[in-house]
């Protein structure tokens, strides 16, 4: 049997971390997370230009900076509900949504999310990946 050194273990997981950070901020959608309460803790650049906000001004924030005002009220129920629950119905079906861009026009959102778990399986970090819904063309038979 072959055991790793903690120095050779911690690389390998520092490496994986850089990786994924590199995927992260390398793909074309919008990769947010939000906290327990619903504050944003992670903004890839896919965000920045979806959305209009640099990370500076979104992490932090509440995720009202990219849900319409009319949509608040449904989104914040359904939000603390399944953190109360410890449970969310989303699963891993695209969610279709109005979205909120700086410059407050709205646009169709495509989006699915997960969920990280922590301690005792509790919900501790939502996160989702968004994509702007663009009209389907019909393809010429």
């Amino acid at each position: 049997m072959s055991y790793q050194s903690s120095e050779s273990l911690i690389g390998d997981i520092h490496q994986e971390l850089l990786t994924l950070q590199s995927l992260i901020n390398a793909v074309g959608d919008a990769i947010i997370c939000v906290d327990r309460e619903g504050m944003l803790v992670l903004w890839n650049p896919g965000a920045v230009r979806l959305f209009g906000f640099s990370a500076e001004e979104a992490i932090g924030a509440s995720l009202d900076l990219i849900i319409p005002p009319e949509s608040r009220k449904a989104h914040w129920e359904g939000f603390f509900a399944a953190m109360q629950q410890n449970h969310t119905r989303l699963g891993s079906s695209v969610i279709r949504v109005p979205m909120l861009r700086k410059n407050q026009s709205q646009f169709p959102g495509a989006l699915t999310v997960g969920i990280v778990r922590g301690k005792d399986n509790r919900i501790e970090r939502i996160g989702a990946i968004i994509r702007e819904e663009l009209e389907k063309k019909a393809v010429p038979e």
